[in-house]
């Protein structure tokens, strides 16, 4: 009995990625990017698999930085749970409203997961790009990056109003 417990204890504590309430399905981008330009926010579109192994330690690293991301990100952006097929399809000709900065940051952020793709409000401007490893080595600084050039822009963009 006491065994089996343990059992259910240690399958109900493998990692898992902790999305925010607030949330962006990918089928409400339309309906986010309204609400980002009047609360002055950006978007975080972060990549990962649909099924993960959690018994492989790398896999417990990418979805710890998921996380560190998530929170570091969240201040200012709307989470996006990123489609990686549709913006492939996009990259490949597909008309199916995948912003052009959203294809080409992705293109740079590396090629393990997590992927983190960090865009301006109006989806134009890619703020910062990031993957996997490199969110443990140089995370904080590509987060921060993409918060000043947000602030930035949001200044330049009340300067025009």
């Amino acid at each position: 009995m006491l065994l089996m417990v343990l059992a259910a204890s240690l399958a109900s504590a493998a990692p898992k990625v902790r999305w925010p309430r607030d949330v962006v399905e990918w089928g409400k981008l339309k309906e986010a990017e309204e609400a980002a330009q009047k609360e002055g926010k950006g978007f975080a579109f972060i990549f990962i698999p649909s099924v993960w192994d959690t018994k492989d330690s790398g896999v417990v690293r990418s979805i710890e930085a998921t996380n560190d991301a998530i929170r570091a990100l969240k201040s200012f952006c709307f989470m996006v749970k990123g489609n990686y097929q549709e913006v492939v399809d996009a990259s490949r000709g597909k008309q199916n409203g995948v912003p052009k900065a959203l294809i080409t940051g992705l293109i740079g952020a590396g090629n393990s997961y997590p992927l983190v793709v960090i865009l301006d409000g109006e989806m134009k401007t890619v703020l910062g790009k990031t993957s996997g490893n490199d969110i443990y080595q140089e995370g904080s600084k590509v987060f921060r990056e993409a918060k000043k050039m947000h602030r930035e822009l949001q200044k330049k963009k009340e300067a025009e109003e």
